[in-house]
């Protein structure tokens, strides 16, 4: 099944916006949320903007470093 580019770019928005309401929910800076994941603090950014397609590995990091399960990430 091929994807179609609209939703990918929207799936990525989505997961994006959804790790920034966890992180200022949490007031965890992004810099902060770096340091627990090891993950850039530029990639974060970009995540979070919707600019660059993340890696479930990331994605999993990310979650477990907010405390949340992946699915409140995707949907």
């Amino acid at each position: 099944m091929q994807y179609s580019t609209h939703l990918l770019r929207h799936l990525r928005f989505t997961i994006g916006q959804n790790i920034h309401r966890h992180r200022s929910k949490q007031k965890l800076p992004l810099r902060k949320l770096s340091r627990l994941t090891g993950v850039p603090e530029l990639l974060l950014d970009h995540y979070e903007l919707g600019k660059k397609e993340i890696r479930l590995d990331e994605m999993l990091k990310i979650a477990c470093a907010l405390g949340i399960e992946i699915r409140e990430l995707i949907g």
